[in-house]
């Protein structure tokens, strides 16, 4: 489902000339290498920490176009974990908007 929503969204982000943060494909692809770590809150809508952090890092990388990893800042998580949300979330960003992405554009979202 979530692949369904984020290209719902990439649709109407272009319609709307609207740049579109790719967080909950970025939260899929965490969950998947990491499993063990928790990404949401009991109630499932709330980030934790650490969905906030990554969160935080694919905005950066979409908006910016530039790499998060290696921030120093780490939000008191494990700077090992940190590290794997920040390459997760610019992973996700280049697959979602390719090398060539045009600001406000998400012409190349979901290949």
């Amino acid at each position: 489902m979530t692949a369904q929503l984020a290209e719902r969204y990439s649709i109407a982000g272009n319609d709307n000339d609207a740049l579109v943060i790719p967080a909950g494909l970025a939260f899929a692809s965490a969950i998947s290498k990491r499993p063990d770590l928790e990404f949401y809150q009991p109630n499932k809508r709330h980030p934790t920490l650490l969905g906030t952090y990554l969160g935080a890092c694919t905005i950066y990388a979409s908006v910016y176009k530039k790499s998060p990893v290696g921030n120093t800042y780490s939000a008191r998580i494990d700077p090992k974990i940190a590290n794997l949300l920040q390459a997760t979330a610019w992973e996700t960003v280049q697959q979602c908007f390719g090398s060539e992405r045009v600001a406000g554009q998400n012409t190349e979202m979901l290949r």
